[in-house]
């Protein structure tokens, strides 16, 4: 099933739930809807120096 008409933020937390549920980065990219390209963006730190 493919998320095509859903909010680009709706779309960055199914890729992040799906990647935290074990999912590799290539399938969770797929489901969500995004390309993989995309998903590695999301997946950087915005500020390197932030504590998590």
């Amino acid at each position: 099933m493919s998320i095509t008409k859903i909010n680009l933020s709706i779309k960055q937390s199914v890729l992040l739930r799906l990647i935290k549920n074990g999912e590799s980065l290539e399938d969770a990219s797929s489901k969500a809807g995004l390309c993989i390209n995309l998903s590695k963006y999301y997946l950087k730190p915005k500020n390197p120096f932030a504590m998590y």
